[in-house]
C-alpha cells in the first residue's frame, strides 16, 4: 500500500526527494452550465479587507483567506460559434477552439504539469468524474466529457515548451468509484486490480489487513509526527472502505425514484441523482483527497458533471422547495424568468457548499511538511462557460484555492478589464496559464490561441 511521504524516512531516499521538493499540486475542478454571474462578482478589488466574497460563495467565508479570485479573463469569445459548452470545455485546460468532430486539441495544462513533475511519487494524472452520459453538440461527446487532453509538445532551442495544435488524446475519466479506489490503492493493472478486487471482497477483507502486521515495524522508525500522520491515513482509508462496500456506483445504479417529468436527460444513462450522487461526490472527494495525502498522484482533474448536463436536483431542499423543473441546464437558460432564475441560483449555490466541503477536506489533512494540504495544493475551479444564460467566454471567472506551498499569495480580488470587441484589450486564460505553468517549473512564452503575456496574478 503506498503510504504518504514520511520526512523520517527520507534519508533512505534523499536523491528522489529533492527532485520533487517542494511539494507541488495541482487540481482541476470543473462544474457544468456557468455561473450565475449577477450575484458572482466580488464587491472590492485587492487582498483582505478590501474585498469581500460575493453571495453566491458566503457559504466560503472561513475559506476566504485561501481563495483568490481572477475576474475578467476571455476565452474564445472572440471565435464564439454554436456549440459553446463544448467549446468552454475544450479550452477550459487548453485556451483553444476545439476542432469540430476530430481529436485535434493541444495539451492541457494537467497534462503538462504531470510531466514536470514525472519522478515523483505514483500516478503520473489522474482524471476522475461522475458520469459519461451527457449529451453532445456540434464539436462530439469527446469535447463535452472530456477536459484533459494529451497532445503535441515542442522543446524549443531557448529551453521554453510550445503546445501546438495536433493530433490529440482525450483522457476519459473514472466514474466509478470503487475502480478508482482500486487503482489508487491496489496497483496499477487493470486486470489485476480487478482480480484482487473481486477476490478482496470475497474474502470480506480491507485492502489495510495486509499491511497492518507490519504497522509495528513501520511505527519503530518514525517519529511522533509522522506516527500521527500514519493513524490518520489508516483510519481515512478504512473508513472510506466501509462507506464504499455498499456505495452504489456510478453506470450500474437505477436513480432512486422516477424524475420529475421532463427534468432528467433521457440519454445521461450514467448519471446518479439524488442521495447516489451525493455519496457518489463525497466518495471522490475522500479518494482524491487520500490521493494527495499518500502521494499517489500530484495532478488530478475532476468534473462534477458533464458539460451540458441536466442532472436533476430536486434533491436538494432549497430546489425542491422551488417546485417545477430542476435540470441544471434548462434552467440555467432562465431567459430572465423569476422562476427559473430562482431555481438556478439554488443549484449554483449547491455547487458552491459542495465544492467549499472539498476544499475543507484538503485543509483538514496534514501534508509531509506539516502544512494542511491546501497550503501545499493550486485547486482551479471554473466552469465551461461564464454565465449560464449568456453562454458567453468573455469576463470568464476562475476561483483558486490554496498557496501552492507560499508561491501563490491568497485572501485576493485579481480583476482584468477589456474593452468589448476589441480582444487586443483582453486578458485571456492564455495569458494565465503562462504564469500558472511557471510556478510548477514549465517555461513557456505563449500558450493556446492567444496566450502572449504573463500575468501576475500569483502575488
Amino acid at each position: 500500500m503506498t503510504l504518504p511521504m514520511l520526512p523520517s524516512l527520507l534519508w533512505t531516499r534523499r536523491a528522489g526527494a529533492a527532485t520533487c521538493a517542494p511539494i507541488k499540486r495541482f487540481l482541476a475542478y470543473q462544474f457544468p452550465n456557468g455561473h450565475h454571474m449577477v450575484e458572482h462578482v466580488p464587491v472590492g478589488i485587492g487582498s483582505g479587507a478590501s474585498w469581500q466574497l460575493p453571495p453566491t460563495l458566503a457559504t466560503m467565508q472561513d475559506l476566504k483567506p485561501d481563495l483568490t479570485f481572477i475576474g475578467g479573463l476571455e476565452n474564445q469569445q472572440r471565435r464564439r460559434v454554436t456549440g459553446d459548452h463544448a467549446i468552454g470545455l475544450a479550452a477550459m485546460l487548453t485556451a483553444r477552439f476545439p476542432t469540430a468532430n476530430q481529436t485535434k486539441m493541444s495539451m492541457s495544462v494537467d497534462q503538462i504539469i504531470g510531466d514536470a513533475q514525472m519522478g515523483c511519487r505514483g500516478l503520473h494524472s489522474f482524471q476522475l468524474g461522475t458520469h459519461n452520459g451527457g449529451p453532445t453538440d456540434s464539436f462530439g461527446t469527446f469535447y463535452t466529457r472530456n477536459v484533459s487532453w494529451r497532445g503535441p509538445v515542442m522543446k524549443n532551442s531557448d529551453g521554453t515548451q510550445s503546445f501546438p495544435v495536433g493530433a490529440a488524446t482525450p483522457l476519459g475519466k473514472e466514474i466509478d468509484a470503487q475502480k478508482a479506489f482500486n487503482r489508487l490503492f491496489m496497483g496499477t493493472s487493470p486486470s489485476t486490480s480487478t482480480a484482487e478486487a473481486e477476490m478482496r471482497r470475497a474474502l470480506r477483507k480491507s485492502v489495510l489487513d495486509s499491511v497492518i502486521p507490519q504497522q509495528g515495524w513501520l511505527k519503530n522508525r518514525l517519529n511522533p509526527a509522522d506516527q500521527a500522520k500514519v493513524d490518520q491515513l489508516f483510519t481515512g482509508i478504512r473508513d472510506l472502505e466501509q462507506q464504499l462496500q455498499s456505495a452504489p456506483l456510478a453506470g450500474s445504479c437505477t436513480p432512486p425514484g422516477p424524475a420529475p417529468a421532463g427534468a432528467m436527460n433521457p440519454t445521461d444513462k450514467n448519471g446518479l441523482t439524488g442521495t447516489d450522487f451525493v455519496k457518489q461526490v463525497d466518495y471522490m472527494h475522500s479518494l482524491m483527497a487520500i490521493a494527495f495525502q499518500c502521494d499517489v498522484t500530484r495532478v488530478i482533474t475532476f468534473m462534477l458533471s458533464d458539460a451540458v448536463t441536466s442532472r436533476n436536483y430536486a434533491f436538494v431542499p432549497e430546489v425542491k422547495a422551488l417546485g417545477g423543473a430542476a435540470g441544471d441546464h434548462q434552467v440555467s437558460h432562465h431567459g430572465a424568468d423569476a422562476g427559473l432564475i430562482a431555481t438556478f441560483r439554488q443549484i449554483f449555490y449547491y455547487k458552491m457548499q459542495v465544492i467549499g466541503g472539498f476544499l475543507r477536506k484538503l485543509k483538514g489533512l496534514v501534508d509531509a511538511d506539516g502544512n494542511d494540504l491546501l497550503h501545499n495544493s493550486l485547486v482551479l475551479i471554473g466552469s465551461e462557460i461564464a454565465d449560464g444564460d449568456r453562454h458567453n467566454h468573455d469576463d470568464h471567472p476562475l476561483l483558486l484555492a490554496g498557496r501552492l506551498g507560499g508561491l501563490v499569495t491568497p485572501d485576493r480580488h485579481v480583476r482584468y478589464t477589456g474593452v468589448g470587441k476589441d480582444y487586443t484589450t483582453w486578458k485571456t486564460y492564455g495569458d494565465f496559464y503562462i504564469n500558472l505553468l511557471k510556478l510548477y517549473d514549465v517555461n513557456v512564452t505563449t500558450f493556446g490561441d492567444d496566450g502572449k503575456e504573463a500575468l501576475a496574478w500569483n502575488a
